[in-house]
């Protein structure tokens, strides 16, 4: 009985660390939101930010596969790795940057904000959302649960629609989010999600 107990006891604290591990990774992805205000008032800082903060990651990713740490970005990245990131460099923070610079460069204004919104709080409430609830897991997606798109899709249409989006282009394009969310991609699902949100968007709203 106490042998049960202490492996019931270790399963929750394992799970209990993995939801703040994603909790953790899922804040720093959802503060890219706020990239969009900071744009409208200077592009260039912004872009130029964005490209030096990849480059700066990814010297800090190959030092830190060498054992060479660099004080903060490779502890933040340590406390924001998953499991299957050991061992190897974590192109998380990486894509993230690139995706959102991509949304930048291709869209104007408006279609950049809804494609960065879909990876920011449509990816973001996605994994939080399937890590808490679990559930069902959704056929040929290599572990995506129905509860995170759910999550995904609700989220989506309700932020949309705060941004003054007419109702049908919100349920579409969220709609449209929450499948390519689902799609396995990995750790390209960053370039995938603004970047395929953003044209659907495009070709919806004009």
């Amino acid at each position: 009985m106490a042998v049960v107990k202490n492996k019931l006891v270790h399963k929750l604290l394992n799970v209990s660390d993995m939801i703040k591990k994603e909790l953790f990774r899922k804040t720093i992805h959802m503060m890219s939101s706020f990239l969009p205000f900071f744009y409208y008032f200077n592009k260039a800082f912004v872009m130029i930010g964005l490209l030096s903060i990849t480059l700066l990651y990814f010297i800090s990713e190959v030092l830190r596969y060498n054992n060479i740490k660099i004080p903060i970005i490779s502890g933040v990245t340590e406390l924001a790795a998953r499991s299957r990131d050991e061992g190897k460099i974590v192109l998380g923070p990486i894509t993230l940057a690139l995706g959102v610079f991509l949304s930048f460069t291709f869209f104007d204004y408006r279609i950049a904000i809804i494609a960065i919104f879909a990876l920011s709080f449509g990816d973001g409430v996605a994994s939080l959302f399937g890590k808490i609830i679990e559930g069902p897991k959704i056929p040929l997606t290599f572990g995506k649960t129905l509860s995170g798109s759910l999550g995904c899709f609700v989220v989506l249409f309700i932020v949309y629609l705060s941004c003054g989006i007419e109702l049908k282009q919100s349920f579409l394009i969220a709609l449209f989010a929450t499948f390519i969310e689902a799609f396995p991609s990995g750790d390209y699902d960053n370039l995938l999600i603004p970047v395929a949100t953003g044209l659907f968007a495009q070709n919806v709203m004009f």
